[in-house]
């Protein structure tokens, strides 16, 4: 029996789909690999994924670019559905078919043609809120009792009975399953299913019912009809789906002698996220204009709770992903990342290892040595982390990455991991603000708390990206661009001093007032470069 897991990516823009068997999953660039991973970065056994008992291990196979789960590197995770695995440029959905226990397959047939046959009802969602709000502002107590005041009076009824069961679930599989269950409890149907849309807007169904489990079979309706009722916000009920070609799809229906049968949408706020449907083969007048009325009222109480579950899971994600970014990242650059469309998985801003053009600061506290050997540690820890605090709010003001702080110095990086056209004159800004703001502490302390520091910058381009083992990563840069700008900062700058190298310099030598220090041969460096010294902005 094939498994309901498998897993879905895209290369060159094709869908591919690979189903998850007991058998293990091996992802790679090899040839032997189970899933064959083409782009450059990627290890040739990069990783393994496995069934333990009832659950699926995804196993880094020591891979050189760590493989992520929701955006966090892992070593060895359990994976659950709708989990993006994340293998150099690559995003890999773990997904969950419905199984042959709950149901078989729902079947969209292509049936071109839309009739309108007799004892069918199309009916718009807006008709129905209507009917409800006129109940809810007690206008029907001004009504003689007739047949709609009694339906409006028994929906309202049930959705009050709806509502208090759909708070107590919270996941979202616990609620559309807990939907189905309400709906089977108060409407006399012998079968359906319900299906949302996923990010591309393609129906796909999540729980299939049928009232009879011994009697579960395909559930075979007209493509149209779903497209109408997901796109157009119309619920259908058919009384006779014998005769009805919108519900039919050839011979199997009058095999299977459904008679009547509905459609709704998963409607709110103007938006539709899936839809229902129900048959029964019971008898043709199984379903009436009342059922249709309810069923439509509950798939709107039900998209409210199917939305709140859905924003549930992605508050969690961006939690996640947020406190993974905010160690190292201003508060307005996550911010940004997160309020992207695709925020995990944008080219733009994706923390894989990628070549940047950054502009990297490193800020060093002059004779720090001596001078922490006169305080006490606790002092020594105080004065730090005021100083680090104030100079990590200088390097957010200006949206700057916090790469590390190593013993007392800074390091900063500018234009990754979002792209910034003016990262050297940020990172230029970013220094004198620095030095400005030292010189206001120092005047508030005395003597012997009292210190310097120097910082250089430069400007080219780098590798960046999470970098380290898969026990730890960490958003960092590497590269000659980052070796000078530690060279001209402990060899070019006096205390108290902003020095740049010549690819910075060109960068913003109209902005700056700068002083040319001259050719300077740096430790590690095969060729001169000329150094300037920052004075004040222009």
């Amino acid at each position: 029996m094939a498994s309901p897991y498998y897993l879905t990516y895209q290369e060159n823009g094709i869908p591919k789909k690979i189903p998850v068997e007991n058998r293990n999953v091996l992802m790679g660039r090899a040839p032997d690999c189970d899933m064959i991973l083409t782009q450059a970065g990627i290890s040739r056994h990069h990783c393994r994924l496995s069934k333990n008992g009832d659950t699926f291990v995804l196993e880094d196979l020591n891979s050189k670019n760590g493989t992520k789960v929701n955006n966090i590197y892992i070593k060895s995770v359990q994976l659950e559905p709708e989990d993006v695995i994340q293998i150099g440029e690559y995003n890999i959905l773990f997904r969950r078919e419905l199984s042959t226990a709950e149901a078989k397959q729902v079947i969209l047939s292509e049936e071109k043609e839309l009739y309108e046959e007799a004892g069918t009802i199309i009916r718009r969602v807006n008709e129905l809120k209507d009917l409800i709000a006129q109940y809810e502002k007690n206008e029907f107590e001004s009504i003689a009792p007739n047949e709609n005041v009694e339906s409006g009076r028994r929906i309202l009824t049930v959705l009050i009975e709806v509502a208090k069961a759909l708070l107590t679930v919270k996941s979202l599989n616990e609620i559309i399953q807990k939907v189905m269950d309400l709906i089977f409890e108060y409407l006399p149907a012998d079968r359906g299913f319900l299906m949302l849309a996923n990010e591309h807007q393609f129906l796909e169904p999540k729980v299939v019912k049928h009232r009879d489990p011994n009697k579960a079979e395909n559930i075979e309706i007209s493509k149209t009809i779903a497209e109408k009722v997901f796109n157009e916000d119309v619920a259908i009920l058919t009384t006779d789906a014998q005769v009805d070609p919108r519900f039919s799809a050839g011979e199997s229906i009058r095999f299977l002698g459904i008679k009547s049968a509905m459609c709704v949408p998963l409607f709110h706020k103007n938006k539709t996220i899936g839809i229902i449907y129900l048959d029964s083969p019971t008898s043709t007048a199984a379903f009436g204009a009342m059922h249709l009325d309810m069923l439509t009222a509950l798939a709107n109480f039900a998209a409210v709770g199917i939305e709140q579950a859905q924003l549930t899971e992605k508050i969690e994600r961006e939690s996640k992903i947020r406190a993974h970014l905010e160690r190292y990242q201003s508060p307005s650059v996550v911010s940004r990342i997160l309020q992207s469309a695709d925020a995990a998985l944008s080219n733009e801003m994706t923390l894989s290892v990628q070549e940047r053009d950054v502009s990297v600061l490193f800020a060093d506290v002059v004779g720090f040595t001596p001078m922490a050997e006169k305080m006490s540690p606790s002092r020594v820890a105080l004065l730090l982390n005021a100083y680090f605090s104030e100079m990590t709010d200088i390097i957010f003001r200006y949206d700057g990455t916090l790469d590390k702080f190593i013993g007392d110095a800074i390091m900063a990086i500018f234009g990754a991991p979002t792209i910034m056209e003016d990262h050297p004159i940020r990172a230029v800004q970013t220094g004198l603000d620095m030095l400005e703001r030292l010189n206001i502490m120092n005047a508030n302390r005395n003597g012997e708390a009292q210190f310097s520091i120097r910082i250089g910058i430069n400007s080219g381009r780098v590798v960046a990206g999470d970098i380290g083992s898969t026990q730890r990563m960490e958003y960092t840069v590497l590269g000659n661009t980052v070796n000078l700008a530690s060279r001209i900062e402990s060899m070019a700058c006096k205390p108290n001093q902003l020095c740049i190298g010549t690819p910075t310099y060109d960068r913003v030598k109209d902005l700056f007032e700068c002083e040319d220090l001259g050719p300077m041969r740096l430790k590690g460096i095969t060729e001169e470069m000329n150094i300037y010294r920052v004075i004040r902005r222009k």
